[in-house]
């Protein structure tokens, strides 16, 4: 463990790591030195480090309340280490994650624990985001790194950050279908919010019209404005999921961390709108007409749509991280595989200031 930082400092030593890293790829993609060949070397070596910096700091951290749901992780794991035999790994559904705390509450310790969360929530995307830019992966990690909530679905929303990381990774075998399969399995298992990602991912892989996820989007947006509140209730009623904190996420009856406040979130629309507005752009003006982009776009249209609808709930932002962490995705992918621009190093190097200017005021301003 990791006990000579105080806790309260923890967090803004790590956002100050990100924000110098931001620093150092926007001057990359401004100096266009974005695609020279030792540029691209060096970025993967740097790549290297920085995740595994990234999860001995996040894993090791101390178990403290400055870091959310740790403790509730914590005492859980402590109350299984004193009643180990009678633990049910199949309970709530959830059997990998229950899984993997019998084990390391059986033959390990807490600390270890997390650092193996870490692992799999930061090594998972640093493999998938390998995977789908290959050399190029430097900065689109960096951006997914550089969200407001990354350091919290490491150490507070645990359980989600995990699912998600494997299902992105997931997404990255589209050509291996049983891979793509298993690792979706495992991460479901997991976590039951990304049942909502799949269910959007398999209507996209069939129905792969942009033109009506986008108008879905849009008509979501007016619906939520007059009849948000109702819908939630409805959908609280219904339990999509079987699982009682599907219905406790909407309604509020629950104790973990919520937005800051709440109502009919603009702040988080505009956010949310920003890779709408650069994927509607590049596939309807440019006409670009990359398979495994335009998944992604109709992937990240439905869900988010889903959370819009949801948008007053305290919890919502459970909804909103499933669509969330395809950001980086939606916004930087088709730069990295086609040229639209002579200056292309430099309108990346806008992207990684602008995916990071809400972090900023959140962080150092807010």
């Amino acid at each position: 463990m990791i006990d000579f930082i105080p806790s309260y400092l923890y967090t803004d030593l790590f956002n100050y790591f990100i924000f110098v890293l931001i620093i150092v790829v926007a001057f990359e993609c401004f100096s266009d030195n974005l695609f020279k060949p030792e540029v691209k070397a060096m970025n993967n070596v740097v790549a290297y480090i920085v995740a595994i910096v990234v999860i001995l700091y996040m894993g090791l951290r101390p178990v403290s309340p400055y870091f959310g749901d740790t403790v509730v992780y914590a005492e859980s794991f402590y109350k299984l280490q004193m009643n180990v035999h009678q633990y049910r790994i199949l309970a709530e559904g959830e059997w990998v994650f229950n899984a993997l705390m019998f084990w390391f509450a059986k033959y390990s310790n807490i600390h270890m624990f997390f650092l193996f969360c870490s692992a799999i929530y930061v090594g998972a995307l640093w493999w998938a985001f390998k995977r789908i830019f290959e050399e190029d992966f430097f900065i689109p990690f960096i951006i997914a790194m550089g969200m407001f909530t990354f350091w919290s679905y490491g150490v507070n929303g645990i359980r989600n950050g995990m699912a998600a990381s494997i299902i992105i990774l997931a997404l990255s075998f589209r050509q291996k279908i049983p891979v793509m399969v298993l690792l979706v399995f495992l991460g479901l298992g997991i976590h039951k919010t990304m049942y909502l990602l799949l269910a959007a991912a398999a209507l996209t892989w069939f129905v792969k019209d942009s033109k009506l996820y986008l108008g879905i989007w849009v008509g979501c947006i007016l619906v939520s404005l007059v009849a948000g509140n109702s819908i939630a209730n409805i959908l609280a009623s219904s339990n999509l999921i079987g699982d009682d904190r599907f219905a406790n996420y909407i309604s509020g009856n629950n104790t973990e961390d919520t937005f800051s406040h709440t109502g009919f979130r603009w702040d988080f629309l505009l956010y949310s709108a920003i890779p709408v507005a650069v994927g509607y752009y590049l596939i309807f003006k440019e006409q670009y007409t990359d398979k495994f982009y335009i998944w992604i776009y109709n992937i990240y249209l439905m869900t988010n749509a889903f959370w819009i609808i949801v948008i007053r709930a305290s919890f919502s932002n459970r909804f909103a991280q499933i669509s969330w962490f395809l950001i980086p995705l939606v916004l930087v992918y088709p730069f990295f595989m086609k040229k639209f621009w002579n200056d292309q190093p430099v309108k990346i190097g806008y992207i990684v200031i602008i995916s990071y200017l809400y972090t900023f005021y959140l962080v150092f301003l807010d």
